[in-house]
């Protein structure tokens, strides 16, 4: 493991958060303003180091650009001689959304909780024409307050042609759409066809297109349907087939339209739905979003909302596919498996993907502060225009009388010492 340096530009290095091949993330403080935040750094040398660099760039114009409480904030960007290229953005204390999708330990309220709030970030940068490219659990950062991040805006295409080569492929295969494998341009569309794949794999536990490397996902996102699990509901797995269409156009034409879909059409308690549907009308104000509840640790011999089962092979950072998600409910209420039958046991001892209706969850609302009342205004008396023009009209002639008057008695001043000076020879010659 490589030194952890002391500093990194201005910032003062406090320990490491995560460490690979290519780089590293640190959490450090501003001695300046004196807060703490995440900086990271790619190890990288010539051309490589100038790329890293200018992704770093881009990613803090895009975040300074859309400024979202649901976007990552970037504070800084530049390059250390000794390391690399850095980024210092804020810390967020929690997890990526990846972690929580191979753990299984989400409810399902916080599951759309969480899509909720990534959906508000990512259509604020569909606003403003930028097009993330690399939508997954592992760009997804989730706070321990509740909080949801979009992050890694380093690879985001905008309308400027200049910050990616054409044709040019990045992202993660297992994310992408058909028509970004093909190497057609990014669009929100196919954004949206990432968020689709991330929201199937938060939900089921597995990725819709499954494959033992790359190229059999790719693949199997090129020739195949999308696989669904057993016992997954026609309505919902209608809802998925149109999210992760391999046509843009067949697509749903926004996030809020799929995620209000896929709502509608999941099995879950009534109050359940309604408060998932409460976390609608927070749209698009910081100050709405509701905090989620923590993940318990789970006690011995206890499943987890998403199911005992392990991880199976997969592609991608969510990986996970063919994890147990728990006991469905048939018409008749009845707990079974995925096939139909018992969820005790299986035939290849193996758990079998499959859905568990969550428990209701403790509704968690916000507290009223009512504003304080306004200060009365003193309410000025209306001129109207007539009076207005009549007090002007008053003034000039008011002004006109004192000019007149003043140079009467002047010209009476100076009549009267002509005269006098005229009398006065006369006067001396009597």
């Amino acid at each position: 493991m490589a030194a952890i340096p002391t500093s990194i530009g201005r910032y003062q290095v406090l320990r490491a958060i995560g460490q690979g091949a290519m780089g590293a993330v640190y959490l450090a403080e501003d001695p300046l303003l004196k807060r703490r935040l995440a900086i990271k750094v790619v190890l990288a040398t010539g051309d490589e180091r100038v790329a890293a660099l200018e992704r770093f760039k881009r990613e803090a114009e895009i975040s300074a650009m859309l400024n979202h409480p649901n976007i990552v904030t970037i504070f800084d960007v530049g390059e250390e001689a000794a390391l690399g290229p850095f980024l210092a953005m804020e810390f967020i204390e929690g997890c990526s959304l990846g972690k929580y999708v191979r753990d299984g330990s989400l409810d399902l309220e916080t599951r759309f909780a969480i899509l909720i709030q990534a959906m508000r970030g990512l259509r604020t940068a569909h606003r403003h024409a930028v097009v993330h490219r690399d939508i997954k659990p592992d760009n997804i950062l989730v706070g321990e307050d509740g909080r949801v991040k979009l992050m890694d805006f380093g690879i985001a295409k905008t309308m400027a042609p200049s910050l990616t080569g054409a044709g040019e492929f990045l992202g993660s295969p297992a994310y992408s759409a058909p028509e970004l494998l093909r190497g057609s341009e990014p669009t929100p569309s196919s954004d949206r066809y990432a968020f689709g794949v991330t929201a199937f794999e938060l939900l089921t536990g597995q990725l819709p297109h499954p494959g033992t490397n790359v190229a059999a996902v790719i693949g199997h996102i090129l020739l195949e349907q999308p696989v669904f699990p057993p016992g997954m509901p026609g309505e919902v797995a209608r809802v998925f087939r149109q999210a992760l269409a391999p046509d843009p156009e067949d697509r749903p034409s926004s996030l809020m339209e799929f995620l209000v879909a896929l709502v509608d059409a999941y099995p879950m308690e009534p109050l359940a739905a309604q408060r998932i549907n409460d976390l609608f009308r927070h749209d698009d104000n910081a100050g709405d979003i509701v905090p989620m509840r923590r993940p318990r640790p789970l006690g011995p011999g206890q499943d987890g909302p998403a199911g005992p089962g392990p991880a199976g092979p997969g592609v991608g950072s969510g990986g996970g596919q063919g994890r147990d998600t728990g006991p469905i409910r048939d018409s008749g209420g009845q707990v079974r498996s995925s096939a139909g039958r018992s969820t005790a046991s299986s035939s290849s001892g193996q758990a079998i993907p499959a859905y568990r209706p969550q428990p209701a969850t403790l509704k968690i609302e916000l507290q009223d502060h009512p504003l304080p009342p306004r200060p009365a205004q003193v309410q000025r008396p209306v001129v109207k225009e007539e009076e207005s023009d009549l007090h002007r009209t008053a003034m000039k002639m008011l002004k006109w009388f004192v000019v007149i008057l003043v140079a009467g008695q002047i010209f009476l001043w100076v009549y009267r010492y002509v005269q006098s000076t005229q009398n006065r020879p006369q006067q001396e010659e009597r």
